[in-house]
């Protein structure tokens, strides 16, 4: 297999990851700065390019990685399927509804597919709570809690940006369990320049979902995620908090009416699972949790919370 990754900067990560998964036969990495060019292929071994239609002219690339800005997902999505190539982007999907849709319909009428890097729905802990609502395990999930806070080590943050750059996650999160939901309440407000407080609920027939974040944490605190769901017979709640001198507290607990369990957490790289799941999919032409089109739901559902947030 061969594949292109477009971008030098969380980009030489992705190429990282896919030289030690190994299922990659050659990697073009295509990049404005030579420098870092250079050092990908130094350290990798990988091809090199400056200009972005040596990849599209490339027939035997079967996959694009785009690693870049948020409002150029559209134009080189678009150019790549064109080219008979499948894509890989980082989230979000795009930046606007009209985008991501734009994205989708070219994929159906190329016949190429479209994968989003939602990590989230390769990590443990909320693989586990998403086959505990799917197999009821602990009867039908009725309330859902899930929650991101951080120091300000993201950069803008304020509250037209957490959405897409911040809440993505844990809202995909929510629309993988249960779908879009019939409606969204949102509050939220700017704590100072660039840092933000937001929450959003989510309204279903027989449950709720609230999304709750924040990028207005003090430096000291951690970086810190995590979720409480309530079932019919039982309650789950997960946390984990990163601080920035590498400490990790972290647990995943599960109370019903007989006994209180610690779940034993099994710690992976979500983005290496992300990464092989891509290339699985392609080389095997098999179905993906990575879906396109579910990340379009995702993205309309921020974008409705952020008209709310607006005022519209």
């Amino acid at each position: 297999m061969k594949i292109a990754v477009l971008g030098t900067g969380f980009g030489a990560y992705h190429v990282e990851l896919y030289k030690k998964i190994g299922l990659v036969k050659e990697i073009v990495v295509w990049g404005r700065n030579t420098e870092k060019l250079e050092e990908l292929k130094e350290k990798f071994g990988v091809s090199t390019t400056t200009k972005c239609e040596d990849i599209l002219k490339d027939k035997s690339i079967c996959l694009v990685d785009i690693c870049m800005p948020n409002a150029l997902h559209k134009e080189m999505a678009l150019k790549a399927m064109a080219a008979g190539k499948d894509v890989f982007l980082e989230m979000p999907l795009a930046e606007t509804e009209e985008d991501g849709r734009q994205i989708i319909e070219a994929a159906k009428k190329s016949g190429r597919r479209v994968f989003v890097a939602l990590f989230l729905r390769h990590e443990f802990a909320y693989e586990y709570l998403a086959a505990a609502v799917q197999k009821e395990h602990f009867g039908k999930c009725r309330e859902l809690h899930v929650k991101r806070q951080t120091p300000p080590w993201w950069g803008n943050l304020d509250v037209s940006r957490i959405g897409l750059n911040l809440m993505h996650h844990d809202i995909d999160f929510v629309s993988q369990l249960f779908g879009k939901g019939k409606a969204v309440h949102v509050s939220g407000r700017n704590v100072r320049e660039n840092q933000s407080v937001v929450t959003a609920v989510f309204d279903y027939a027989d449950k709720n979902a609230t999304v709750y974040a924040s990028s207005a944490m003090p430096d000291t605190s951690p970086f810190s995620v995590g979720y409480e769901a309530v079932f019919e017979n039982g309650f789950v709640r997960y946390y984990e908090d990163r601080y920035a001198d590498g400490r990790l507290d972290t647990k995943l607990e599960v109370f019903t009416a007989n006994k209180q369990e610690e779940v034993a957490l099994q710690i992976a790289d979500c983005y290496e699972a992300v990464c092989r799941d891509v290339l699985e999919s392609v080389a095997e032409k098999k179905p993906s949790v990575l879906d396109g089109e579910h990340a379009l739901m995702t993205l309309e559902m921020i974008c409705e919370m952020n008209r709310k947030l607006e005022g519209k």
